[in-house]
């Protein structure tokens, strides 16, 4: 037995969507916390299968790599565990780079895939420990599975022609990307080539050292990125910071250090392994037989050797064989069995029907209008240089309307806009970097109420002119907040949206089921502002993964359901009694097809990040909005009765956005060409082509009315056409 003073500390990569077994594996919720191959979820059967020790060498508690989206669902499975959690995904390299820094220099670092099956448990156990005796005398060690068929779905591992197949670890000579099948029978006859388990295992200052030599751009932007380094206590989260790590390249470990150095060994081993990439794998694994493999509410008759998966609605099967039917809340797939190793075309190709395809002359005048011309505008226009903060409101001569009051949620939702330009590569001359740093200072002092919270409304020199706590003012503080954090992770916007969450969560929960505005909502309750909490919500779950969040979300999804939506005609309620009650009969307030458009693209996000079913909802919403909210030219009213009578006839541009936003997610709702026909419309009538002006109000007659330019635009401007 090897005894020696390291520690191995096991890292869990989860990153990866699996897309070869779509639609059960999704962006939202991945194979790894799937129950596939076990009886626990495959993230946590690759911790259960890791040995207290290995040949003595005592074996740490794991620590998933992951991204900050899935931080509940990490708890949930890996109880004790500790996380480094990324903003986004940048391959394995700089994941690599993070577990070595997150260790002691002689620790032996164990990189492990989250979604592998290994049925011989002794077998990769006793690999463990030739792969330990290897890597504390310095060598980056990978392991090699002797390939069982010519497969070309691998990539192989070439051995030193002076090696042998059967030693404890190898010299490696090459690494071979997947082959052609001519190649890969070659390398199966020829018995120098096997199989990489993506498994490594090596002394994390001998990884460091590699970095330092072949990859010191990953090793810096990733030690940069960290708060902290060093082993991680149980249960400790780290998340990188978002700038930082956005320098990494995007790169495997494979091709970023382990072909390039000259120590690495690779240990060669036969432990019954599959990566369980497609379904062919999984039907191979649950029926070895080759019999008929069921799962979820299906059934078959006359048929044998299939594959019928589901998570959602009843399957039936009858007289196929050799096929896989899988199917979820998010689509369904039917393909061949044999090739079902293939679907990845066919499911981009699904995906792309959720898209208008837009004419590129169109897509090319809107970005010149966003980033060429508005965000350059308001960078320039709307800061007050003198007393600070956002203006309220831009002259039609671009103007800045400096002696007006400033809403307190003028600030939150610029500092939202220039985020989001961030998010999409825009930061000319550095403007919004600028002021996203501006915007999060003057929330964190001037604009902050005496009582707590923020104020309601400000004076021109960021005095409070009304210290009343509101909750739309909050929402879109959480909202700024979160969407700074999201594209910087700037430690202030994090503090800053924990507080306003806790906040809204502690003075604004309602004793019912939803939030109120006591101070400014003359005891009414109103569909708006939760709107926005829910949009707040989900920014800040997709950038944090706090389950709190998860838990709001589907609050106001449970609220919008039982008292906002109404299931006779599909249309939105605004504003509601104490108890949230409404007289649906009599008089109540308009219902604006614009939250209609609103509501129905946040509730795509909710399926989306969360896997709740709520597209139906979202097309009822745009249903009533485009049947009884439009006027004949297809323009947007400001506020209609339910049965369609234009109580507020004029036709704003915000609700022209949102209607091109819901169309982007739903293009289904409408005829083959109208997203085009509705873009074409906001260029005919409401943007000033050339320069960064509009008209913000079309009378019933189309003729333009007011001549102010709003801050409260961009963020529409942002939300609808800023992925353009």
């Amino acid at each position: 037995m090897l005894t020696n003073t390291h520690t191995v500390r096991p890292f869990i990569l989860c990153g990866g969507s699996g897309t070869r077994l779509w639609p059960l594996s999704t962006r939202e919720m991945p194979k790894q916390f799937h129950v596939l191959s076990g009886r626990h979820a495959m993230i946590s059967e690759t911790a259960r299968r890791l040995p207290n020790n290995i040949s003595g060498t005592p074996v740490a508690p794991v620590v998933a790599i992951a991204g900050a989206q899935w931080r509940s669902l990490l708890r949930q499975h890996l109880p004790g565990a500790g996380f480094l959690l990324e903003p986004f995904g940048r391959n394995s390299a700089p994941a690599v780079a993070a577990a070595a820094l997150s260790a002691d220099s002689d620790d032996l670092v164990l990189i492990l895939p989250a979604d592998h099956h290994i049925g011989d448990i002794p077998a990769f156990h006793e690999a463990l420990s030739r792969a330990v005796e290897a890597a504390t005398t310095g060598a980056l060690v990978t392991f090699g599975l002797h390939p069982e068929y010519a497969a070309t779905g691998y990539g192989y591992i070439e051995l030193n022609s002076t090696a042998d197949a059967e030693l404890s670890a190898a010299p490696v000579s090459r690494f071979v990307e997947k082959p052609d099948e001519p190649t890969a029978k070659a390398f199966l006859d020829g018995g120098r080539h096997l199989w990489n388990a993506g498994i490594f295992l090596f002394k994390a200052s001998s990884m460091i050292e590699a970095l330092e030599i072949h990859a010191p751009d990953i090793l810096n932007s990733v030690r940069n990125s960290l708060p902290t380094t060093g082993p991680l206590s149980i249960g400790e989260e780290r998340l990188f910071q978002r700038k930082s790590f956005s320098e990494a390249p995007s790169i495997s470990i494979d091709y970023a250090i382990m072909e390039k150095a000259d120590n690495v060994m690779v240990v060669p081993v036969a432990m019954d392994w599959t990566d369980l990439g497609d379904f062919r794998a999984l039907h191979a694994i649950r029926a070895p037989s080759g019999e008929s493999l069921l799962s979820g509410p299906t059934a078959e008759t006359g048929c044998r050797g299939n594959l019928v998966y589901s998570t959602g609605p009843r399957v039936a099967v009858h007289d196929l064989e050799g096929i896989v039917v899988a199917a979820s809340p998010s689509g369904v797939l039917v393909s061949r069995l044999d090739s079902a190793a293939g679907i990845r075309g066919a499911v981009e190709a699904a995906s792309r029907t959720t898209a208008p395809n837009f004419n590129p002359d169109l897509t090319a005048r809107a970005r010149a209008f966003i980033r060429d011309a508005m965000l350059p505008c308001w960078g320039e226009y709307g800061w007050d240089e003198k007393n600070g903060g956002f203006v309220e409101a831009l002259a039609g001569d671009l103007c800045p309307q400096t002696a007006k009051p400033r809403r307190g949620r003028v600030a939150p939702r610029q500092v939202f806009t220039f985020s989001t330009a961030l998010n999409i590569g825009w930061d000319k001359d550095g403007i919004a970097s600028r002021l996203v740093d501006q915007g999060l200072k003057f929330i964190d002092g001037p604009a902050r109420s005496p009582e707590g919270g923020w104020s309601h409304v400000l004076a021109p020199d960021q005095t409070p002119l009304d210290t009343r706590r509101d909750l739309y003012d909050h929402a879109f503080v959480a909202l700024g907040t979160s969407r700074a954090f999201d594209a910087t992770g700037d430690d202030t916007a994090e503090r800053l949206a924990v507080e306003a969450f806790e906040f809204i969560d502690t003075y604004l929960r309602d004793d019912g089921p939803g939030y109120t505005s006591p101070e400014t909502a003359d005891g009414k309750k109103l569909a708006n502002p939760h709107m926005h909490l829910l949009e707040a919500s989900l920014v800040w779950y997709e950038a944090s993964g706090d389950p709190i969040a998860r838990d709001r979300i589907d609050l106001l999804c449970g609220l919008f359901e039982s008292h906002m939506f109404d299931n006779r005609t599909g249309a939105l309620d605004e504003v509601f009694e104490q108890d949230w009650s409404i007289d649906r009969a009599g008089e109540c307030a308009p219902i604006e097809p614009g939250h209609c458009y609103e509501w129905a693209w946040l509730l795509s996000e909710v399926q989306r990040l969360t896997g709740r079913d709520t597209a139906s909802w979202a097309r009822r919403l745009i249903l009533f909005a485009d049947r009884f909210g439009r006027d004949e030219q297809g323009f947007s009213f400001d506020g209609v009765s339910r049965t369609g009578d234009p109580v507020l006839p004029t036709k704003r541009l915000w609700p022209q956005l949102e209607r091109f936003r819901a169309r982007l997610r739903f293009p289904e709702t409408a005829a083959p060409g109208e997203a085009d026909r509705e873009l074409e419309r906001l260029f005919a009538l409401y943007l000033i082509e050339g320069t960064p002006s509009w008209y913000d109000r079309l009378e019933p007659d189309y003729a333009p009315s007011g001549t102010l330019l709003p801050a409260s635009m961009p963020y529409h401007f942002m939300t609808a056409l800023g992925a353009l």
